[in-house]
């Protein structure tokens, strides 16, 4: 949860949090389930801010959950939680909720790029938005509305990855030519700290154009904000777990040539001043 979830230890005084790997064949395009339930005082309520790479989500929920900024049709306002819904890649910022009374969020968290293996449809329209599930996936959803309004799909990650896992595995998952590629430079990234699109096209060896094309299909976002966005959440993490160095040796080991950069892209994704987050954390 470092990096992803702010304050983390915050959310886990409050709620249950699991997760669990999908089946061997799905993992190409699956990363993890996960799963959160609550169950706050009457008339509590608990906000849930988080940083993701630019994934996308399909989430069962029950009970009381309310995301800020977004509904379902892209435009400004509250979605209630109950439901299954799709959460496109975050650009603009953090990812917040508001979670009420008590309820439960199983999720499938798709490997970056993965949604392409089960649908077909343009990611970029997805960006910063939240829709029903059967918007993306048409009438394969319909059985998990199903589940949802019963309660048969169980509300832990472990108990319901292999209700989840026959479900995808129904959806017959088929990689588009150039996954292949994608996941190479999602390597080349994930294995040292990669600053810039300039960087990432010397040590792949792939033109910025192909970069950029590659990227803006294949996880509805481009090369830069995807970087950017790493590094902040690379950075979050390393506050969260009490790094003992100084922010400006943080910023610099993360690519920062100067404070005033840092300082500015921490607080476009997180909505805090590193300084003030930093302070947050250890208390």
């Amino acid at each position: 949860m470092y990096g992803h979830v702010l304050r983390p230890e915050e959310l886990l005084d409050r709620a249950r949090y699991d997760f669990a790997r999908p089946c061997a064949a799905l993992r190409p395009w699956v990363e993890r389930y996960w799963s959160v339930r609550w169950d706050l005082a009457a008339g509590k309520t608990f906000p849930v801010a988080t940083l993701d790479d630019p994934s996308v989500n399909l989430t069962v929920e029950r009970g009381g959950a309310q995301r800020e900024g977004t509904d379902t049709t892209g435009t400004t306002g509250t979605t209630e939680g109950a439901g299954v819904w799709i959460t496109g890649p975050v650009t603009r910022g953090r990812f917040d909720v508001r979670l009420t009374g008590s309820g439960s969020v199983v999720g499938v968290k798709f490997a970056l790029g993965g949604t392409r293996a089960f649908s077909t449809q343009d990611l970029r329209a997805l960006r910063d938005r939240t829709i029903p599930a059967r918007q993306w996936f048409g009438g394969a959803a319909v059985q998990l509305v199903a589940e949802e309004r019963t309660g048969a799909l169980p509300e832990d990650a472990v108990s319901a990855a292999p209700r989840l896992d026959a479900w995808l595995l129904e959806r017959g998952p088929t990689e588009p030519p150039d996954a292949p590629m994608l996941r190479r430079l999602l390597q080349i990234i994930d294995e040292s700290p990669t600053h810039s699109l300039a960087d990432l096209e010397r040590r792949s060896g792939v033109p910025a154009r192909t970069l950029q094309r590659l990227f803006d299909r294949g996880l509805g976002v481009g090369v830069k904000r995807m970087l950017v966005r790493a590094r902040v959440i690379d950075a979050t993490a390393a506050l969260d777990r009490g790094d003992p160095r100084s922010l400006s040796d943080i910023a610099s080991a993360l690519g920062w040539f100067d404070q005033s950069h840092f300082i500015r892209d921490f607080r476009a994704i997180t909505g805090e001043t590193p300084a003030r987050y930093a302070r947050r954390a250890s208390g």
